[in-house]
Order: structure tokens, then sequence, then C-alpha cells
């Protein structure tokens, strides 16, 4: 979270208590560049571009495909927004910039809807999770109440609300033309509005501790009692002699359930990075945006957008590895047999 400061030093980097040397930062732009930005966002861009197309051929009559479809989305805009930030905060870009103040303009057109997009994500993610745990608790009642329609309706309903996030900074903040004093030139840069703190202050509460948190909690506390579940299932099963009908269901579920917990693990793991890094920010000042330590808290932010490329781009292997019948679907694309 960005906080505003107009008493900054116009240069793209404020410095630091702690020393971080220049090459090392560029060497992370670099990398986030060439590497994660160009071949494994791209990537994770079509691959959820394909996921959309399979669960759309398989039929958005099952609530799980809807959320899923709903998710490859939200990860779209969540690698779309990384690319503008790693084509623009790289040192060849910050150096041949003339009008724009690339700091300033990424947070504005990236950085805040590059986290609306993985608090959807996050919400998602967390909707998925709790759904297959009510369905694995109380199957036959959760199968009448959650179907396709609410699932639409719940889905937009996250893509819409978690927007309202987003009114705060953007009527706090603005780009306009400024005249940076050090650099002795007027180039587009952020604006602030007077007395933007206490907005600022209630925002970072609940974007970036309460709602990674609470969504955590929501996934984690339903994994559990879906773990929970499937053992018990597991021994009364082995306690029957007889494989029933019953059983191949059970079975076939399980397999989704895996999946989806595979889905959901890989999102924590990959977004705890970024929310430890928020909640540090809480105790060190210093670490915010133009703090003191302004350097190692872009660092940190570069490494956080690492997990979170791979986090927004893995999904497709995880459902080509771990559901045959995403591979069938994906098979029967046209062009996918041909390429393959």
């Amino acid at each position: 979270m960005a906080v505003p400061n107009d008493t900054i030093t116009p240069t793209f980097f404020v410095s630091s208590s702690i020393y971080i040397p220049p090459l090392l930062l560029d060497f992370f732009m670099v990398f986030n560049l060439l590497i994660f930005g160009e071949i494994v966002g791209v990537l994770g861009i079509v691959g959820n571009i394909i996921n959309i197309i399979v669960f759309y051929k398989q039929g958005l009559k099952d609530s799980v495909n809807i959320s899923l479809a709903a998710l490859a989305l939200s990860d779209i805009g969540s690698l779309m927004s990384l690319q503008i930030i790693n084509v623009m905060l790289n040192p060849w870009f910050i150096s041949a910039s003339q009008i724009v103040r690339a700091y300033d303009f990424v947070i504005m057109v990236a950085f805040y809807p590059h986290n609306y997009f993985i608090r959807v994500c996050g919400f998602i993610t967390a909707f998925v999770s709790l759904e297959r745990c009510l369905c694995v608790v109380a199957p036959l009642k959760v199968k009448r109440i959650m179907t396709p329609r609410v699932a639409v309706v719940v889905n937009v309903l996250i893509f819409t609300v978690t927007l309202l996030d987003m009114f705060p900074v953007y009527y706090t903040a603005y780009l306009d033309w400024k005249f940076y004093p050090g650099l002795n030139r007027t180039m587009v840069g952020m604006v602030f509005r007077q007395n933007p703190y206490l907005v600022y202050a209630a925002s970072y509460i609940i974007t970036d501790l309460f709602i990674p948190y609470f969504t955590f909690f929501v996934i984690i506390t339903s994994t559990v009692i879906i773990g929970i579940r499937l053992s018990n299932r597991a021994l009364w099963r082995q306690s029957v002699s007889k494989v029933t009908k019953a059983d191949n269901v059970s079975t076939k579920e399980k397999k989704v359930v895996v999946m989806l917990v595979t889905v959901t693990l890989i999102f924590i793991v990959c977004l705890l990075p970024q929310s430890a890094f928020l909640t540090a920010t809480s105790f060190v000042p210093g670490l915010v945006f133009f703090g003191t330590n302004s350097d190692l808290s872009f660092l940190c932010y570069c490494m956080c957008y690492l997990t979170e490329t791979v986090s927004s781009s893995v999904n497709i292997v995880v459902y080509y590895r771990m559901s045959g019948r995403y591979r069938e679907t994906l098979v029967s694309v046209p062009g996918f047999r041909r390429s393959k």
C-alpha cells in the first residue's frame, strides 16, 4: 500500500537505512521481466485462457467449473497487471522515461489492480474450498442449494464487491502533471488529496491485513475439515467388505477434492510471503513505499511477485495431471491434438 508523502525525493528509490546494492535491485527487475514476466507470466495467461475454454466446453452446469473459470479469469487479470509492472519498472524503461514517473504511474495503473485481482483470487479460492467442504459434510443438502446459478451470483458478487476496496485509494490519489525539483522536470506522477492518511490506514487494515488472513482462515479450516471427513469415510469403507456404487462415487469425489485442495495449498504457499511482508510493514513503518527502507521494500515486492506469478500460472498443470476429465476435454479442443 503506497503511503502518501509529498516530501519524498523525486528519485526512483529513496535513500534506505538498510543498504541494498542497486545492481541487486536491477537484477531482480530484469529477472522478473525476462524470466517470470515474459516466459512464466505469458505462459500463465495462455494457460488460463485454455482453462476457461476447457471449463466452457465441459459445460457451466457444474458450480465447480463456474468458480474455476472465474478463478482463471482473475488469474489472467493478475498476470496482465504484473506484465505492466515488470515492463515499466525495469532499469531500461525507468532511465528512458521522460514524461511519466514510472513508479507513480505503475502504482495507479497496475499495482492497485493487481492487488484487486489477487484479493478476488483469494475470495474465489476460499469459496471453492468452503463449497467442497460443505459438499463433503452434507452432500445432499448442499447440492440442492449450491446450484450453478448460485455459483454465478456468488462469483459476480466477489468481483463486484471487491471493487469497493479500490474506491478509497483512487479517490485519495490520482495522476496529474507534477514538478519534481530534484529532476528539474515536470512529469506525470501521483498527486494526493488533502489528509489522505486516515483513508490509507483504514484501507491497509482491510485490504492488506484482514482480507488475506480471512481467506487463509477459511481455506485452511475447510481443508482440515475435508481431510478429517474423508479419513473417516475411508476407515468406514475399510470396515465394509463389499464395494458398492456409492464407494465409486466417493472415490470420484475424493479425486476432485484432492485436486482442489492442491490448488488451494499452492495459493496459500505462494501468497503467504506477501501477507507476511504486509504484516511486517505494520511493525516496521520504514518498509512502506517511499519509507526509509524503500529499497528493501521494493526487493521484497519483487520476490513476492515471483511467487504470485507461479500461483496464477500453475493451475493448468494441476488440472491436467490430476483430472482425467480435464485431459479428455483439452484433447478434444480443436488444434490441440495437432499441436501436441
